[in-house]
């Protein structure tokens, strides 16, 4: 079947307690450019073939970026409601979208009695979104706990994750789609193989369900499994990792606590962070951050970098940027491994907007920029060149972020002792740091480094091992 999220089973384990990440940076040489300034809320940001960038903003708006400019006249305007978090949310590009040029929006629109969330199709033409499709429409939404992130799949369907709109009766209900993801074809049908197709009583869009706030989703590259941040109660925000048909137990449980069939978090995170955006990076830009998955914080104002083991379950986490730049709603990945950082300070109640704000802002590597520092530590730099043929630099550009300086071992084993767990011989080094490994977390090196320098990098693991 090739890459699959139909079903995917995990070793069952303790939730991770999040309560004081440990501090991180980058040390790649990077400078940090402003993209834009004064927006309301950047909710989502997407790039698009031409290289052009089209981001929504909760004020209703849908905009586009052409030379690192925001164009004065919006792509769309859409009456969304407004008012707390209500407004213009997610957006996603169909996988066909170079030959058809449509791209999926979720509004939050008021509604005799009250508001509904919806998502609609459109087409982009030139700078303008037209012909407008309604894909569903009637979610319940409130001034709380709308969602909403959309995010295509390895499989090619669509994603939608929906809040509980402070109706948490629905929650548990098959038969309402408040507090779900859930689950689209393309074209906006429904798929047969959605775990309620059929069923008495359920909406076939269901995907899964007992969610409460959710607004992230990001698949693993290799192993096509779904993550999914969300915000929890009285502090208890959630990592977790989504299966078909299963059910995360909102309002009947939440932390830690547990329910017959019920899922509890891979990672319970108190006190709250205010989960957004999840990205898993596979960029060659930031060597330090492939392969690991970022999450967006709002109230813990930074990311947070999640390393994953086998069975993708998350073997530590660390925080970046906290406090630099404020609520952060949305991380991305640039085509070119920049990342593209998207504020949310004009959040009513918890935000506090400074001059300027809302931003967009570009993280690039540049060889003449900052290097991040810890108070009182100091950061030596990854120059990693075509040229780089010294095995630290190499270690310390691919590996060190998870195996340790010198591969000693970090937060995974030493590599030089014992067994190689996912290496046949070492004869086969080569093979693995190519390819890598995607069911424990590896990302392939290849990209990142060329032929030559990942035989560098066999070579020193070799030696080190005899």
């Amino acid at each position: 079947m090739g890459l699959s999220v139909l079903a995917v089973s995990r070793a069952r384990a303790e939730p991770m307690l999040l309560s004081a990440p440990v501090d991180a940076v980058l040390t790649t040489p990077h400078r940090t450019e402003k993209i834009a300034e004064g927006l309301i809320v950047p909710w989502e940001l997407r790039f698009l073939p031409d290289g052009r960038e089209i981001f929504t903003e909760r004020i209703g708006r849908v905009r586009i970026i052409r030379d690192n400019q925001v164009l004065p006249e919006p792509a769309l305007t859409l009456p969304a409601a407004q008012g707390n978090k209500l407004g213009m949310l997610g957006l996603a590009l169909a996988p066909d979208f170079a030959t058809t040029g449509f791209i999926f929006l979720a509004w939050d629109k008021k509604v005799e009695g009250g508001f509904e969330l919806r998502m609609e199709r459109y087409r982009l033409d030139g700078d303008k979104l037209v012909e407008p499709k309604t894909i569903i429409e009637g979610i319940p939404a409130n001034q709380n706990h709308t969602g909403c992130r959309l995010e295509f799949g390895p499989d090619g369907m669509l994603y939608m994750t929906t809040g509980d709109a402070d109706q948490q009766d629905g929650v548990q209900r098959l038969d309402r789609l408040q507090g779900k993801i859930l689950r689209f074809k393309a074209d906006g049908s429904v798929p047969d193989d959605n775990p309620f197709v059929g069923k008495e009583g359920a909406r076939p869009e269901i995907w899964s369900y007992g969610h409460r706030n959710p607004q992230g989703l990001a698949f693993q590259p290799g192993t096509g499994r779904l993550y999914e941040s969300e915000h929890g109660p009285l502090h208890g925000d959630e990592l977790n990792l989504i299966e078909k048909g299963a059910n995360y137990g909102w309002p009947v449980i939440s932390h830690h606590r547990e329910a017959g069939g019920m899922r509890t978090p891979l990672v319970e995170m108190t006190p709250a962070v205010g989960p957004g955006r999840l990205l898993f990076y596979q960029g060659n830009a930031f060597p330090e951050l492939r392969g690991t998955l970022l999450l967006a914080c709002l109230r813990g104002e930074g990311v947070l970098r999640f390393s994953l083991g086998g069975g993708g379950l998350p073997q530590h986490v660390e925080r970046l940027w906290h406090s630099k730049w404020g609520r952060i709603r949305f991380i991305t990945e640039a085509p070119d491994g920049a990342l593209w950082i998207g504020t949310s300070m004009q959040d009513p109640n918890e935000g506090h907007p400074g001059e300027g704000d809302d931003h967009i802002f570009r993280l690039v590597p540049d060889p003449h920029g900052t290097v991040d520092q810890l108070a009182g530590v100091e950061s030596k730099p990854i120059l990693l060149t075509p040229q780089t043929r010294d095995p630290e630099t190499l270690v310390a550009a691919a590996c060190a972020a998870c195996h340790g300086a010198g591969l000693a071992g970090g937060e995974k084993r030493s590599l030089l002792s014992g067994d190689l767990k996912y290496t046949a011989s070492l004869d086969t080094l080569e093979k693995t740091i190519h390819d890598g490994v995607p069911q424990a977390g590896m990302p392939p090196a290849s990209g990142l480094l060329s032929d030559d320098q990942i035989k560098v990098l066999a070579d020193f693991i070799r030696s080190k091992r005899k």
